[in-house]
């Protein structure tokens, strides 16, 4: 009997460790952030009220720690997100950090930060080289046209012209930006990376500038407004499925030597993964 009871004793003060252990380092800031904190900085580790903020303020310090780091999947599907103010501790933000937050007009950056910056509402870093974020409702307007039945609707569309300098779009730099319909590139960018423009689903005019060398895994997927794009001299690599399910992109002019560039598994236009047979790829 005595052995049983401490067995449980001991099962109890185990559980007990553990769960506390679990909780340890996490905290809610202002009911809008959940902080999770390490030895000498702390990270953004989820956005709260998911669905009434509009306005999310990432602070300086949490607790005395400086904020550091904005974790993947942390600031996503913010239903009604209209501005995201990014403290000047921050220097490492996911990837994944600001998806599909359909609502958001703009980044606001500390000036003091030494990472980030933010050029008309759009996230950069600090020496304005890559382009991160783009923000899915900046400068958005409506537009009447006429559908193919002679029925006028109004859609809502958008243009950007990336600024002078950059030279990478980043990964999933405008994920999803389902309304942008035209994307203007400088001469000077050179890498387009994984998803860059995956699910653009309007944009129709696109130039890829003579200076690209790499357009990474993924990076067109699902741009269906697409018709016609031509490869630079300059590209040595194009990722998987780089352009899948760009189903109206029937012609692709390469005018780079077919014999010194890698090409991905299916980087060509699909339709759902299937061959398109009015599809032109024309090789100089």
């Amino acid at each position: 009997m005595k052995r049983k009871s401490a067995v449980i004793l001991a099962l109890v003060i185990l559980i007990g460790v553990l769960f506390s252990g679990c909780g340890e380092g996490i905290g809610l800031g202002d009911e809008t952030l959940v902080f999770e904190k390490g030895e000498a900085s702390c990270k953004v580790k989820e956005f709260s009220n998911k669905s009434s903020i509009t306005e999310f303020e990432i602070p300086d310090e949490y607790e005395g720690l400086p904020v550091t780091e904005i974790a993947d999947f942390s600031g996503c599907n913010l239903e009604n997100a209209e501005v995201i103010k990014i403290g000047k501790n921050v220097s490492k933000i996911g990837s994944w950090a600001f998806e599909n937050n359909q609502k958001l007009k703009m980044y606001v950056v500390d000036p003091e930060n030494e990472y980030y910056c933010s050029v008309d509402g759009v996230l950069f870093t600090k020496d304005m080289k890559q382009l991160l974020f783009y923000p899915l409702a900046k400068d958005v307007t409506e537009v009447e046209k006429t559908a193919s039945d002679g029925k006028t609707q109004k859609v809502k569309e958008s243009t950007y012209i990336v600024p002078d300098g950059v030279e990478i779009i980043a990964t999933k730099a405008f994920y999803k930006c389902s309304v942008i319909k035209e994307i203007v590139l400088p001469d000077s960018v050179t890498e387009i990376r994984e998803k860059a423009f995956f699910k653009c689903s309007a944009m129709e005019n696109f130039s890829i500038p003579e200076n690209v060398t790499l357009i990474e895994k993924d990076a067109f997927g699902y741009c269906s407004s697409l018709k016609e794009i031509t490869i630079p001299k300059g590209v040595t690599a194009i990722g998987d499925y780089a352009f899948f399910n760009c189903t109206n992109l029937l012609t692709v002019n390469m005018k780079c030597p077919q014999d010194s560039v890698s090409l991905g598994k299916d980087w060509q236009p699909t339709n759902n993964g299937l061959k398109i047979d009015a599809l032109n790829i024309n090789w100089e």
